[in-house]
């Protein structure tokens, strides 16, 4: 935490228990604030924008619960974070308080050690992620900065014959925030170049013109820059995963992307690939539930190449057979089925560990990654030893639920599954 003085607002329908919480609190880095019923600690919320709320549940008129789901309904208090200060103790009661929208639950009778803790760490986590938000607001404005700035520099040195294809501002574009994400050492930057390089180079296989070549290779590139500045660790989670909270925060940032993009002459189509690269060829994707040929091309072009990158991410061994494979399983519900041959040689490129074209072989599959479809290349028992799958056996959903419940009382979350795939077209 900084040196900063913080506002903590302190609800308690008993003036000894906020006293007592008052007490334990007391020093220069907080000021503290007091409300005996729920109406006014919404008014008090209002108005002195608290960093924290510590929060009774059991109030009459309005309690704990509906004050919290009240906060969190409302566009200006959404952030604040709530712990509540209850004597109720049963798992249901702390249920009820995390689903209302609260950070922690600390049990009466309260002990100050804990109380000063609990607010520590949670008015830590509030500030690194203004932090976060901070940065994200002003994502835009740099954008759009580094962008004339490479137009400047990018009209005095074209040819005339430059200017009028259009294109090279956005091959330089491209250019430039490439480098910028080799600079990245996680696994973003990483990603994030391969799927602009996987797209970028079915386009130019598709004969698309070069100034739509350069603008799928840079919406590519962009395609996740909505998830910049959101819960800590939610892009590396996978949707099953995700609380409904961070599955709610996630599916909005294909619309943030796109919105970086509306201030930029000509650049708007960018932004509707990098909202579209979440959208399902069946209709079930977001956030518009597009279907397709609704979807931009290059948003299903983007599509193909992030389910690439990640499939191939997902196993070691035949990285590039394997993510053809399930992408191929994937075919006209999730992806375009005509597009992903243009997909082959790039991501065999990519990703080649050395196996030849046209043969067979197996590689090991999580099991977070198993979808209907896929044939076991090994018998499958369970940790009694008896035999649930054999070798050859093609999974369904009902396959592939019971193989992750076994998984998951027998065995490490980090065993995979053996499966055949070929890589003949």
């Amino acid at each position: 935490m900084t040196n900063k003085t913080y506002k903590i607002l302190i609800v308690d329908d008993e003036e000894p228990n906020r006293n007592l919480l008052s007490r334990f609190l007391s020093c220069d880095q907080y000021t503290l604030f007091t409300a005996e019923n729920g109406i006014d600690a919404l008014e008090r919320a209002k108005s002195i924008s608290p960093d924290l709320v510590l929060l009774d549940v059991s109030m009459p008129v309005m309690d704990g619960y509906e004050v919290c789901r009240a906060l969190k309904a409302d566009e200006a208090t959404k952030k604040i974070p709530v712990i509540f200060v209850t004597a109720m103790q049963k798992t249901a009661d702390e249920a009820s308080g995390f689903e209302s929208g609260a950070v922690d639950y600390i049990t009466k009778p309260i002990n100050a050690a804990v109380v000063q803790a609990r607010v520590r760490a949670h008015l830590s986590l509030k500030e690194a992620q203004d932090a976060a938000d901070d940065w994200n607001s002003n994502l835009k404005k740099r954008l759009l900065q580094s962008i004339a700035t490479i137009r400047e520099k990018t009209q005095a040195l074209m040819s005339a014959e430059e200017r009028a294809s259009g294109s090279h501002g956005y091959v330089l574009a491209a250019e430039l925030l490439s480098g910028a994400f080799e600079l990245m050492e996680d696994r973003h930057g990483v990603h994030a170049r391969a799927v602009s390089e996987l797209a970028g180079d079915a386009a130019r296989k598709m004969n698309l013109d070069a100034d739509t070549v350069a603008k799928i290779r840079l919406a590519g590139l962009m395609h996740d820059v909505g998830t910049l500045g959101s819960m800590r660790g939610l892009s590396v989670k996978h949707e099953i995963d995700m609380s409904a909270n961070e599955l709610e925060e996630f599916h909005t940032h294909p619309v943030r992307g796109e919105a970086l993009f509306e201030s930029f002459e000509g650049m708007q189509d960018v932004g509707q690939m990098v909202r579209g690269h979440h959208e399902a060829l069946d209709g079930n994707g977001f956030p518009d539930g597009l279907k397709e040929d609704a979807i931009p091309l290059g948003a299903r072009l983007i599509a193909i190449a992030d389910f690439i990158e990640n499939a191939a991410n997902s196993v070691s061994g035949e990285c590039a057979e394997y993510a053809l494979m399930k992408a191929r399983l994937h075919a006209g519900t999730l992806l375009d089925p005509k597009l992903i041959p243009y997909f082959s040689s790039i991501t065999r490129i990519l990703y080649f560990k050395g196996k030849r074209s046209g043969t067979t072989g197996e590689v090991e599959v999580p099991t977070n990654e198993l979808i209907s479809g896929m044939q076991l290349s090994r018998d499958l028992s369970n940790e009694a030893g008896v035999l649930l799958f054999q070798k050859g056996d093609k999974l369904d959903l009902a396959g592939i639920s019971l193989i992750r419940r076994t998984i998951s009382m027998s065995q490490s979350s980090e065993a995979g599954i053996w499966v055949y795939f070929n890589n003949t077209e």
